[in-house]
């Protein structure tokens, strides 16, 4: 779904930065009882969203973080737009529906949204 939008030119690639929960993260079992997963399926489903984001960056300009604070929000931000989704008891992210928020005057839902990212990003550990 990603990979025709990252499949530009070099000088054209957008920058997707992504953050994932680390699967060995303390808080992994309960988000996965919370969703009704086991931790060991959560966690394996994490690493398989880590290997096809790396396949990804190889056509484009991918960046994945591993972060450890139990998730509220599934954040994504490519460029200037952020989508974001819940976690919530009895519903995975996936299954919530996905808000694209972009900056526009006088809002400052977008500035909120990047700085929560921005923050988490800046301590989180690259892996991608």
């Amino acid at each position: 779904m990603l990979r025709p939008h990252l499949e530009r030119g070099p000088d054209d690639r957008p920058r997707l930065r992504v953050l994932l929960l680390n699967p060995e993260a303390p808080g992994l079992p309960r988000l996965a009882g919370e969703i009704g997963e086991s931790a060991e399926s959560l966690s394996s489903g994490i690493r398989l969203a880590e290997a096809r984001l790396r396949g990804l960056a190889e056509v484009g300009h991918v960046e994945v973080y591993r972060h450890r604070t139990l998730p509220v929000w599934r954040t994504i931000r490519l460029d200037t737009a952020v989508y974001v989704s819940t976690f919530h008891s009895g519903w995975e992210g996936h299954e919530s529906a996905t808000y694209k928020v972009l900056a526009t005057p006088y809002d400052p839902l977008f500035a909120g949204w990047l700085r929560q990212f921005d923050d988490m990003v800046n301590e989180a550990e690259r892996i991608i």
